[in-house]
């Protein structure tokens, strides 16, 4: 008698674990993947953007970043000459 309750005790656990494995299956196939965006380029994207600041004219530099592009790059300079930047 006691092989028969072990015997069931052994079908029990491996109905549970097959009802387990289609569950996960079948959770895994039901979800949505969004794929995810194309990496930006960051380095090329801050070049394009200080261009454009400092290309566009004195005054659009100065209505962004409060200084006459001569003045940005002499205080580049200075950064620079003093290894901070």
């Amino acid at each position: 008698m006691d092989s028969k309750i072990i015997h069931a005790a052994c079908m029990g656990a491996a109905v549970t674990m097959i009802a387990t494995g289609v569950a996960i299956i079948e959770q895994e196939r039901n979800t949505i993947y969004i794929p995810r965006e194309p990496r930006i380029n960051a380095i090329a994207q801050r070049e394009f953007f200080i261009d454009n600041i400092l290309n566009r004219g004195d005054r659009h530099c100065v209505e962004q970043i409060r200084m006459k592009p001569v003045v940005l790059y002499r205080l580049c300079d200075v950064l620079t000459s003093h290894d901070l930047l």
